[in-house]
């Protein structure tokens, strides 16, 4: 990976960073997944009125959307992961060939 004696053109990409970052996406699109927006619980609190309706409706398009939202966060962390492990797998055979040339000890 880079090196404090890198020259200053060196991509430098903390790889460590990146999995823990998406981890720590994944960690919280899980977390709203799991969120309800309790308007189910609320719905028969005021009998005879819209509020029931109200409450129904907005329930279902509230859930879904945090069910979007988890899902997209997953998306990000997913691509995050991925560019870390391809950037540790390219890193370790560029200096494999490297080593196999002479050029790194």
């Amino acid at each position: 990976m880079a090196g404090k004696n890198d020259p200053p053109a060196a991509l430098r990409v903390d790889t460590v960073a990146l999995h823990t970052f998406a981890k720590t996406l994944h960690d919280e699109a899980a977390t709203i997944v799991g969120l309800r927006s309790g308007l189910a619980d609320a719905a028969g609190a005021l009998p005879g009125t819209r509020w029931e309706t109200t409450c129904t409706q907005l329930h279902a398009i509230i859930d879904k959307a945090l069910g979007r939202v988890g899902e997209r966060l997953s998306t990000v962390a997913d691509s995050i992961e991925h560019t870390g492990k391809v950037i540790d797998v390219t890193d370790e055979q560029f200096r494999a060939k490297l080593t196999t040339i002479g050029l790194h000890p």
